[in-house]
Formats: structure tokens, C-alpha cells, sequence
């Protein structure tokens, strides 16, 4: 699985024309993850207000911005959906190019200015960071807030040593799946298939 380190540096390359139109997606289990301007080019370009009335997921894809931990305030935008259902959310491709085993990519086609202006990396620049500044910034839980005032403070026990199975690297595949997963967005179907699919990867590390 890609880090974020590794790609955010793809995702703000972009000064090129050639790279204008191009969205990365990174494979995490049964899902495509999608980041910064290759979020944007997804939500927004791709899967627009007309195509969304064409397919069952009405609603725009949900977007996740969050704060980048090494980094002093600087964030991040991701969106994610089955890899089943890239057809769906990115409808209109000219090209689907493999990088690796989890990454490739996929070249879309721009809409052009009404104006008969020319696309220019200034005026997508702007558009993305406008779209990026628009989404609220995820906050982490405070601690605080889930310990009763009125708690009993105690001596914890010893925490039982975990399996070696649990602390599995592809624990963090899986719980980045459950995160991910738009429940609210899919059917019951899909939701029961999610489920079967979450159920043989846990099994398989077991």
C-alpha cells in the first residue's frame, strides 16, 4: 500500500499539461483512494451533478479532509469508492494505465472554458484550491471529552498480549476499508457484499 508521503508529491506535480487531466488511485483492499488534486478531478470533473443523476449514487462522493500529522497545519483531500464501481465515478476515460499492483491511472477529459478562454494550470490551480479550502478539515476526537467528570480513576490492569494475527500489517487495510466505505451511499446489496468481502480478509489473517 502507497504512503502518503510517496504520494502527495505525484499529486502536486502538476504544472505540466500532460498532467492536468491524469488521477492517480491507489488500491487498498477491495477500494480506490483517490487524493488531493486526484480527488478533486474525481469528485468534481468526473463524477459531476449530470452524471450523479445518471446512476443510483445521487449524492456527490463524500470527501475527507484531514490534518497531515508531520506537517505544521498543512491537510490533506481524499475520496473513495469500490473498485468495482470506478466505471460509476469515473464514467468518461480515455486511458487506464497500471503503475503497479495498487497504483494506476486514469486520463479524463477536461471541460473546456464557455468563454472560449484556453485551460490553463492557474486557473485549475485556483479552481482546486477553492474546492480543497471548501471542505471541512477533520478534527480528532479529544480524549477528554469521552471520560465522565464523574469517573472513578483506577489502576489499569495489564493490557493481555495481542495475537500475533491482530497486529498483522494488513490490520490497517482493513480498518482503512471500514473507514472509507460510504454505507449511507450504497444499497443493501452492495452493503451485504462489503461485508462478506471484510469477513474473508479477517478470516485469512486469523
Amino acid at each position: 500500500m502507497a504512503k502518503l508521503a510517496d504520494i502527495l508529491p505525484i499529486e502536486h506535480d502538476r504544472h505540466e499539461p500532460e498532467k492536468w487531466n491524469v488521477i492517480h488511485l491507489f488500491k487498498t483492499g477491495t477500494f480506490y483512494s483517490a487524493y488531493e488534486w486526484s480527488a478533486w478531478l474525481t469528485a468534481v470533473i468526473s463524477f459531476n451533478d449530470e452524471v450523479r443523476m445518471q446512476t443510483r449514487e445521487r449524492q456527490p462522493l463524500a470527501v475527507t479532509r484531514n490534518t497531515i500529522a508531520s506537517a505544521d497545519g498543512e491537510t490533506f483531500c481524499k475520496v473513495g469508492f469500490p473498485i468495482r464501481s470506478v466505471d460509476k465515478f469515473i464514467p468518461n476515460r480515455t486511458d487506464f494505465t497500471p503503475i503497479d499492483d495498487s497504483h494506476l491511472t486514469i486520463t479524463i477529459e477536461l471541460p473546456q472554458p464557455t468563454d472560449g478562454s484556453e485551460v490553463t494550470y492557474e486557473r485549475l490551480s485556483e479552481a482546486f484550491e477553492k474546492w480543497k479550502e471548501s471542505q471541512p478539515i477533520k478534527k480528532p476526537k479529544d480524549k477528554d471529552e469521552t471520560t465522565p467528570k464523574t469517573a472513578t480513576v483506577t489502576t489499569p490492569k495489564p493490557a493481555p498480549e495481542r495475537p500475533a494475527a491482530i497486529t498483522s500489517p494488513r490490520r490497517s487495510g482493513i480498518i482503512s476499508q471500514i473507514l472509507d466505505y460510504p454505507v449511507d451511499q450504497r444499497t443493501p446489496i452492495e452493503n451485504i457484499e462489503f461485508i462478506i468481502s471484510l469477513k474473508q480478509q479477517i478470516a485469512s489473517i486469523l
